[in-house]
């Protein structure tokens, strides 16, 4: 998929996974919410706002300035690296903790990264579909996985780590006819584990992440997590306190009054004991710390708000400090490509 197509793609998904068409917008929407969503919004009223503290921010792009940074990776803390993936150069960048560029290399169409292990990037091609494994930028290794059953309207997303000692290849399809499923993919490409995901195909569509042994199936478009413990257990992780001002239109497009559904998080990441989650805003960043029982207990924001319709985080990771602080590192694609790294330092 060549730079102009993929814009052209970018633009129209972007239009339609914010819910913000002319014909689905209308002035007399209703403002009424789920009860679980109401009580919600209560809770998060009543938690305090942490502001992040910017540290530094690069734009992404080439000398016409097409880019489209889609996913970012930390790599191991002692090497304190940070991989971003533009899905519109098919490249992968490598920055220094200081924010400096170290490296770039170039991958399939449309790289998605799954993982970074050592000195071992993953990166997931939805395309193939196939896992690309890269070391210091040198490709390695392919693994083509293997499912026939894929319809051109399917969503996939893969992932790739689990228990140290014992890294996997995870691959999850959503299909509007066929539902969806997490499966785990050996060496050849086949599948070994296949962990059905109940209900519509869209309650799915989500990136796949870790927190510590279990995989995370994210759902962008309700304040859920379906949780896949090490033994193969499926859970339902619901986000109480998960506030946005998308929730009145998540519900109208549950009882079928509106024509697409609001994006309400493109992303999350794990870290110890809490759960970073990106609640869009229009102009300003919102990420929401969960902890383990889905219960929110962190707000975090920028220090300046302002309105732009445009603006676009698409992913985020997180790693601890020694010092009790959080780095964060968020790509943004809209309305300029760049990779921004957050400071939080817990309030108390």
């Amino acid at each position: 998929m060549n730079g102009h197509r993929f814009r052209t793609v970018a633009v129209v998904a972007l239009l339609l996974l914010s819910g913000c068409l002319p014909y689905s917008c209308r002035r007399q929407e209703s403002t009424a919410l789920t009860p679980a969503d109401s009580l919600s919004r209560v809770l998060a009223s009543s938690i305090p706002v942490d502001t992040l503290a910017r540290a530094w921010t690069r734009p992404i792009g080439d000398d016409r300035g097409g880019a489209y940074p889609r996913t970012v990776r930390f790599g191991p803390t002692q090497t304190g690296l940070i991989y971003l993936g533009d899905a519109e150069q098919a490249l992968v960048f490598v920055f220094d903790p200081a924010g400096a560029p170290i490296d770039t290399f170039g991958t399939a169409d449309i790289p998605y990264l799954a993982g970074v292990h050592d000195d071992t990037v993953a990166v997931f091609e939805p395309k193939a579909p196939a896992m690309h494994f890269f070391a210091r930028g040198v490709p390695i290794e392919t693994v083509p996985i293997q499912d026939a059953e894929r319809s051109e309207t399917a969503l996939v997303y893969g992932a790739f780590g689990g228990h140290p000692g014992n890294r996997a290849i995870y691959y999850k399809r959503v299909d509007p006819e066929a539902g969806g499923f997490v499966a785990k993919i050996d060496p050849s490409g086949h599948t070994t584990t296949r962990q059905p995901l109940p209900g519509p195909h869209w309650r799915h569509a989500g990136m796949l992440r870790f927190w510590g042994d279990s995989l995370l199936s994210l759902s962008g478009f309700r304040p859920v997590v379906d949780v896949i413990a090490q033994d193969g257990v499926l859970d339902t992780l619901a986000l109480h306190g998960f506030d946005s001002p998308m929730l009145a239109r998540s519900r109208s497009w549950m009882q079928g009054e509106i024509h697409q559904a609001p994006l309400l998080t493109p992303s999350a990441a794990a870290e110890n004991d809490l759960l970073f989650v990106l609640n869009l805003r229009a102009g300003w960043l919102r990420i929401d710390a969960f902890d383990r029982t889905g219960r929110l207990v962190h707000r975090l924001t920028e220090p300046d708000h302002a309105w732009d319709a445009s603006f676009f985080p698409q992913d985020l990771d997180v790693r601890s400090r020694a010092d009790g602080s959080y780095v964060i590192a968020v790509a943004v694609s809209s309305p300029d490509p760049e990779l921004r790294l957050y400071i939080w330092r817990p309030s108390g």
